[in-house]
């Protein structure tokens, strides 16, 4: 069983899902945000270690509203999320396989499987493109992303 597979099970064992049908909306062309664990939330940095997605389709990233220095061992706290995003250009709907985590202040993880997330640049140090997705009124996103790709030996 893959790494993202394995935590993709983890989450749903911890966690709350969603699961709605269609999804369909359209990504704005603008910073991603939105509500998380109720709060307004503002995409300001995000990262992905190439350890962790070896091997894999998609990388296994995380998202947060506030600055920090990516690739670090200090992430910041409070609301996030964790999204699989593709390695490839394009744009892929969101399943049981490719699915977005929704994180609140407690840790407590709301596991979507309903959205959209396109892909529009991967490089060896970052990836591009947006996404929307939702799991209640709650928790949803939409817009565009820019994160950081760690190095294996970072």
């Amino acid at each position: 069983m893959t790494k993202l597979a394995l935590l993709t099970t983890a989450l749903l064992g911890f966690g709350a899902c969603s699961v709605e049908a269609g999804g369909g909306e359209d990504i704005v062309d603008s910073n991603l945000s939105g509500v998380v664990a109720g709060q307004s939330w503002n995409f300001a940095a995000g990262h992905t270690s190439a350890f962790l997605s070896e091997g894999e389709d998609d990388f296994f990233a995380t998202l947060y509203p506030t600055t920090f220095t990516p690739c670090g061992f200090n992430e910041p706290s409070g609301p996030h999320i964790i999204v699989a995003i593709p390695k490839t250009t394009g744009e892929f709907d969101m399943g049981f396989d490719r699915n977005m985590t929704f994180v609140d202040d407690s840790s407590n993880n709301y596991v979507s499987f309903d959205g959209v997330i396109r892909v529009d640049s991967v490089t060896a140090t970052s990836v591009s493109g947006g996404l929307a997705a939702g799991y209640d009124s709650d928790n949803e996103v939409n817009g565009t992303f820019d994160i950081t790709i760690c190095a294996d030996d970072e």
